[in-house]
């Protein structure tokens, strides 16, 4: 009798161990956020891709006369998030990858506590020309192998914390340049699919472009990948319809028209097109904000770069009465917002 107390005890140890370093994944419909994991159930209304900061690689050079604020940022990401969560947004992802200025575990810690939303970080790395592989392939060249030490990087930080902060990532960031994926990107495709099925986090991608959608999913196929699982991002470089469409072919994933607003109106014609012919269920939206630019104050003189247009508010302010009044309903508008984004979390 003793002797099986004690295996049972054993069990219930071992048992409690493996709940307290789990992965930080779906698990138990669970999602992992800046303050731990919360049930998938409440997820709630969801903005998929906004940025508390994001600074271009060499942001740095100029920290010397433009030097990172941190209170600053945080500041402003509290105003805006608390905007947000005045109508209804109860949770927001920043998928800022690793290898970009703008990734602050403790800025969206803090924010996430002072205002109640929840946030969802990510790990991952940039397009080729834009991210870190020159350092990367660096190390590939002296005998390195670059996808297990890119797969290595996201594991810690799912499994252990992003840096020092023990803040998790609970998305993997992926990114590719246009119109073809270079070989490097689909190296660290490849890592981030392999972490992606060992923690089963989803995926959310960077298109810089109007062409490369078809062919990141292809790939996600190839390596077998969940679809139901990743979001095609930045949509909304197109004003295609047929490009959406192509994609649709291909069923699970989810398009991300996550630049709304300050892209071409013509792609929200699309994207209320694509609700009226049923493809609501595929659809997530956002505005792919940033609330600070890091390194030297700068003026947009492009057309739609204005608060009007650029703004984290703009989908609930203009585009979802744009919708209604194109005959999208409440119901369509709640599954792209809320259905999907859980839908993508609790996916198997």
């Amino acid at each position: 009798m003793k002797r099986i107390v004690f295996a049972v005890s054993i069990a219930v140890l071992v048992s409690a161990a493996a709940r307290l370093f789990a992965p930080a994944t779906v698990i138990g419909q669970q999602v992992m956020t800046v303050l731990g994991p919360i049930p998938v159930e409440k997820l709630g209304m969801t903005l998929t891709h906004e940025h508390a900061a994001f600074g271009y690689l060499s942001w740095f050079a100029d920290e010397s006369v433009a030097p990172y604020d941190h209170k600053q940022v945080e500041t402003r990401w509290v105003k805006i998030l608390n905007e947000l969560k005045a109508l209804g947004v109860q949770t927001v992802i920043d998928p800022a990858p690793a290898d970009t200025g703008g990734r602050d575990p403790i800025v969206q810690r803090n924010a996430s506590k002072k205002t109640g939303v929840q946030i969802i970080m990510a790990t991952g790395l940039y397009w080729e020309a834009e991210g870190g592989a020159m350092y990367y392939e660096f190390l590939q060249a002296r005998g390195r192998n670059i996808e297990q030490d890119i797969y290595e990087l996201f594991m810690r930080e799912i499994t252990v914390g992003i840096g020092k902060s023990g803040v998790k990532a609970g998305i993997i960031k992926l990114a590719s340049s246009d119109p073809k994926m270079t070989e490097y990107e689909k190296i660290v495709f490849k890592a981030g699919v392999r972490a992606a099925k060992e923690t089963g986090l989803p995926i959310t991608t960077h298109c810089e472009g109007p062409n490369v959608g078809p062919e990141q999913m292809d790939f996600f196929l190839s390596l077998g990948a969940n679809p139901e699982k990743i979001i095609i991002g930045h949509q909304n470089n197109s004003t295609d319809l047929n490009y959406f469409l192509d994609q649709l072919k291909r069923p699970g994933f989810y398009l991300g028209f996550d630049r709304t607003g300050f892209s071409d109106p013509k792609a929200e014609d699309c994207i209320i097109e694509l609700v009226k012919r049923g493809y609501a269920n595929r659809i997530v939206l956002s505005h792919d904000y940033v609330a600070t630019w890091l390194g030297r104050p700068f003026k947009w003189t492009e057309g739609r770069f204005t608060e009007e247009y650029y703004y984290p508010t703009y989908i609930h302010k203009q585009f979802i009465p744009r919708m209604k009044a194109a005959g999208v309903t409440d119901e369509q508008i709640h599954t792209m917002m809320v259905e999907n984004p859980r839908r993508l979390f609790a996916a198997k």
